[in-house]
């Protein structure tokens, strides 16, 4: 990673990532204060780092945001690039930590952490913000179910908070449950991407436990009012992992190369079934 940016305060958090989106209705949401300036209100909850690769292929698939990170990443579709940055910002604003925590409660909590970051990044968004669906993805997704639905329609103006748990509950159900013969594409991508949240999980078998000790103390320090040290801290413990690569100045490069080839080859798979996949800038 590199040009690492620090942001202390929440209001140089919100005039940081307002400058970065690129689409009209994200953008606009973020400035009236509607949805998507929620989220960046509970990300701004704890400081932030931002940073470019250095290691695009190592990288992108490194899922710093648990460590504190949003990595930077262009695409073509401003929209898409807008709804990926979403997404990242979710993972951290909602992250708990638990220091101590078992590795199959951690692999839960994580499982759960991306399943409600998908549903808020790829489902809800296009509930929220209707004007988007058609600036994004010019082919059918997973979404475009729950949006032509009328009973869903119905359930999202009368009681938004149980129709965010049953767009949760369709997606979970499709991670784990539902038989795989009764699953079109989109729902067989997402089960086999939540067979790779289990191998990303164990990729990290052997470091877990000092990253979630290491976020929760950051954590509770920054929530107790030294927002200034606890990001100075932290800057520091992220630069001394990276500085352990000669090559890329990585932060756990093991990790990362361990992962790497799991998620390219998924990745090929992906995009040789998936019609149009987005491709990076």
């Amino acid at each position: 990673m590199k040009n690492l940016v620090a942001l202390t305060n929440p209001e140089d958090i919100h005039r940081h990532v307002l400058a970065l989106w690129r689409c009209e209705p994200i953008r606009s949401s973020h400035a009236n204060n509607g949805f998507i300036h929620d989220i960046v209100e509970q990300f701004a909850s704890l400081p932030r780092l931002f940073c470019d690769t250095t290691n695009d292929r190592l990288e992108r698939a490194h899922f710093c945001s648990w460590w504190g990170v949003t990595m930077n990443r262009t695409y073509d579709n401003p929209a898409i690039e807008d709804l990926y940055r979403l997404h990242e910002m979710f993972h951290s604003a909602f992250m708990p930590y638990f220091p101590g925590i078992g590795f199959d409660a951690f692999h839960r909590k994580m499982e759960d952490n991306e399943l409600k970051a998908s549903v808020c990044s790829e489902i809800r968004v296009y509930f929220e913000l209707p004007q988007l669906r058609n600036l994004a993805f010019e082919h059918p997704i997973y979404a475009d179910r729950f949006l032509s639905d009328t009973s869903m329609q119905t359930l999202w103006q009368k009681n938004k908070p149980v129709a965010i748990e049953t767009l949760q509950e369709a997606r979970r159900d499709v991670m784990f449950s539902k038989p795989e013969h009764e699953m079109d594409l989109a729902e067989r991508w997402i089960r086999r991407f939540a067979l790779q949240n289990r191998q990303w999980s164990t990729c990290w078998y052997d470091r877990y436990l000092e990253i979630e000790q290491h976020m929760y103390d950051f954590q509770i320090r920054a929530l107790q009012g030294d927002r200034s040290g606890a990001i100075a801290d932290h800057l520091t413990w992220i630069e001394a992992q990276a500085g352990q690569d000669a090559d890329d100045q990585i932060p756990y490069r093991q990790e990362a190369a361990l992962f790497a080839n799991i998620y390219w080859s998924n990745r090929r798979r992906y995009e040789a079934q998936v019609p149009a996949v987005v491709k990076s800038g």
